[in-house]
């Protein structure tokens, strides 16, 4: 498999510097959120992260005193759920390899504290430390994975961290290469061949001489330039020239005169080849700078800038540049705020004040609450002006709707009837949900189980209750756009059917107890009832008894059911409750004298 093949070569990179930076002690911090149930060509991630994990520790020296830290792998939705699985010692990697394959994968993804937790397990402030950090997700537990990593290499003796990036996009690799970044380290993104070599280049060939750390050459910078206008109104946008190597991950930004990070700007526009790029001017005046920056072998870099002066104006939309598909968000707005005036988004060019994609009148309040369209494109954010002689377009302003990304992940065999906890990410609009269909079912209603996603229970994972009928199936994240809803994503559910047991006396007597020994799934609300023999219903049973209420009899559970008053021949059932409806498992006959 190829991307088993890329991410196994990325660790070895990240591992490969650390055994050639000749660090004393190193730990690997390994991701077992939930969303390593996730798929790549029809396998689970976690699988492969787990062979990866197994393959490259025999590579390593054994003299390399290795440790492995986890998180996510015990419970749901509980940032605190980080543990020190391997304390580092020298020939630890067998016992890491085994580790790694008892652990599973659950929770939330609190990568930031999980770095500074193995930081600590080697006494960074203290020897050197290498941490290599793999991981699928972003940070999800409100900690900056940037001013972390700045923190640990200011206190650190010599703290290095690496950081693989498990199939992150672009954007979500933007929020975790600064932990590398800023300590000195290397982020790996296992995406393609060619960034592979270069990884590879970068860190085996970098071996230092003496085991001391190697005075790393500079970095040749390319040339650039950028121009843009020497002034812009407030929120509008603007375009900009620029020549330079435009490298798949280089960009534009703007932030303000004097700020020096490469990271936290107020806008910014990936740049593509023989393209101007579209910027959006800040909401506050002031005098701000137009940047490229570079991705470079070793960190981002500044390689060209120019002034900008950012002056008020009566009217202004102050918006992201881009937003997702789909997806919710707020615009400050500047202008007259008489009765009807509105804020809407329209195709680009449009230019009828109806017909709108999605609309907000400024007389509901400031900031205007908008939903971008459902696909992709250009498009123009209006201040509409309802004026005496008809409507005007008072000020339009560019906007990006970028393509909206989610994803479904869970265990991709489970039994009828059973819970299937599903980590998801997306857009999180207002009533997107998860839904489960059959195996190729193409609508977005008739679904047999949901949840929506406000109602989740982490923000991050939620709940649906497998069907009764074994086969194949499907878990999609459906986006609920202003346009009609559309299926983002599916993945694969395997259903295997389940059976249950009776046991009770062939003969009672009328109104007496029937004691009944029984083995079942007991599912929630699963239950035990008596009806009239070869009745079919699953519903107007004559008694009945909850499976959850039952008390232990060996491997068994015992439950009491009370007989009718009249003589009779009866059933006993075992009556299962899934998401498509309720299931009979198990009958046995019983006779009432």
């Amino acid at each position: 498999m190829k991307t088993l093949k890329l991410l196994a070569a990325a660790a070895v990179c990240a591992l490969a510097a650390t055994s050639a930076g000749a660090a004393e002690r190193a730990v690997i911090v390994l991701d077992a959120s939930g969303s390593m149930w996730g798929q790549i060509d029809g396998k689970p991630k976690l699988e492969i992260a787990r062979e990866t994990l197994s393959d490259v520790l025999t590579t390593l020296p054994v003299e390399l005193e290795l440790g492995l830290m986890a998180y996510g792998h015990r419970e749901k939705g509980n940032c605190k759920d980080i543990e020190l699985i391997v304390e580092p010692a020298a020939g630890a990697a067998p016992r890491i390899a085994e580790a790694a394959g008892g652990l599973r994968f659950l929770g939330k993804t609190p990568l930031s504290a999980a770095v500074e937790r193995a930081a600590e397990a080697l006494r960074y402030t203290e020897d050197k430390a290498t941490v290599v950090l793999i991981t699928d997700g972003i940070e999800t537990c409100n900690a900056d994975p940037c001013a972390l990593a700045t923190s640990l290499e200011q206190s650190g003796v010599d703290f290095t961290a690496h950081v693989v990036g498990f199939g992150l996009s672009r954007e979500e690799g933007r929020q975790v290469a600064c932990l590398a970044e800023n300590t000195g380290g290397k982020y790996i993104r296992a995406g393609d061949a060619a960034e592979l070599k270069e990884a590879l280049t970068e860190t085996v060939s970098a071996r230092p001489d003496e085991g001391e750390k190697a005075e790393t050459p500079p970095v040749a910078l390319p040339a650039a330039s950028v121009k843009a206008p020497d002034e812009a109104p407030i929120g509008s946008g603007l375009t900009v020239e620029w020549s330079g190597p435009a490298d798949k991950n280089d960009y534009l930004d703007i932030v303000p005169v004097g700020y020096e990070e490469t990271r936290g700007e107020l806008s910014y526009a990936y740049v593509k080849a023989e393209e101007t790029a579209v910027l959006r001017a800040p909401g506050e005046v002031g005098d701000y700078v137009v940047r490229y920056v570079w991705q470079g072998p070793d960190k981002r870099h500044v390689l060209a800038s120019a002034p900008l002066n950012v002056v008020d104006s009566a009217a202004a939309l102050i918006a992201p540049a881009r937003v997702m598909a789909g997806k919710a968000f707020t615009v400050d707005w500047k202008g007259p705020g008489t009765a009807g005036d509105y804020v809407d988004i329209v195709p680009d060019g449009y230019e009828k004040t109806n017909g709108e994609l999605s609309y907000a009148y400024t007389e509901a309040g400031n900031p205007a609450r908008l939903k971008a369209p459902g696909d992709p494109g250009r498009f123009e954010l209006r201040y509409v002006l309802q004026a005496p002689e008809g409507r005007k377009v008072l000020l339009a302003v560019p906007l990006e709707v970028t393509e909206a990304v989610a994803s479904v992940a869970f265990p991709v065999d489970v039994e009828a009837g059973s819970v299937l906890s599903v980590s998801w990410s997306g857009p999180a609009a207002d009533g997107d949900y998860v839904d489960l269909v059959p195996e190729g079912y193409d609508r977005t209603s008739g679904e047999i189980a949901y949840f929506y996603i406000e109602s989740s229970d982490d923000g991050e994972t939620g709940e649906l209750v497998a069907p009764g009928k074994a086969g194949r199936y499907q878990v999609r994240y459906v986006l609920q756009a202003p346009d009609g809803r559309k299926v983002l994503t599916s993945q694969a559910l395997s259903v295997t059917g389940v059976d249950a047991q009776l046991e009770a006396p062939e003969a009672v007597d009328r109104g007496g107890d029937i004691a009944v020994i029984w083995a079942g799934p007991n599912r929630r609300g699963d239950y035990l009832d008596l009806v009239p023999a070869g009745y079919q219903e699953t519903s107007g049973e004559l008694a009945y008894a909850y499976t959850d209420a039952a008390g232990d009899e060996g491997d068994k559970r015992k439950s009491a059911i009370t007989a009718p008053n009249e003589a009779g021949a009866y059933e006993l059932r075992y009556v299962m409750q899934a998401s498509d409806g309720r299931y009979v498992l198990a009958r046995r006959p019983i006779t009432v004298r």
